[in-house]
């Protein structure tokens, strides 16, 4: 037992900041919320950093471990990357294309086309 029970030095959070009275809310502010488009534009911006940032001989190995439905989705990804180019980007987007093909054969690229939802 402490000898000196009355003795407050001991106490090293101020547990009174916690209590009810004392309590305030954060400020909210809706400058950090982003709309679905912003989000699917920042889902976009990112998927292609990624695809561009692997090398060229991790592409087939990265493609093999997908199935059908990631393939048709990485596909989308590459036509995006294409309607939207970048320096030195196209070059390595068809190198993804390619091995995707290789892959997926022509159904993905059919599939992909058809498909009325949009990355």
């Amino acid at each position: 037992m402490a000898k000196n029970t009355s003795s407050s030095a001991f106490r090293k959070i101020d547990v009174d900041q916690y209590c009810e009275d004392n309590f305030k809310e954060d400020d909210t502010d809706s400058g950090g919320l982003v709309g679905p488009d912003e989000n699917e534009e920042n889902a976009l911006n990112l998927t292609l950093r990624v695809l561009l940032s692997i090398k060229p001989s991790q592409i087939e190995e990265a493609v093999n471990s997908l199935d059908i439905n990631l393939l048709d989705t990485l596909m989308k990804y590459v036509y995006k990357g294409f309607e939207n180019p970048s320096e030195g980007s196209s070059g390595h987007l068809l190198l993804w294309h390619e091995k995707v093909y290789n892959v997926g054969g022509v159904g993905c690229i059919v599939r992909v086309l058809a498909d009325t939802r949009r990355v």
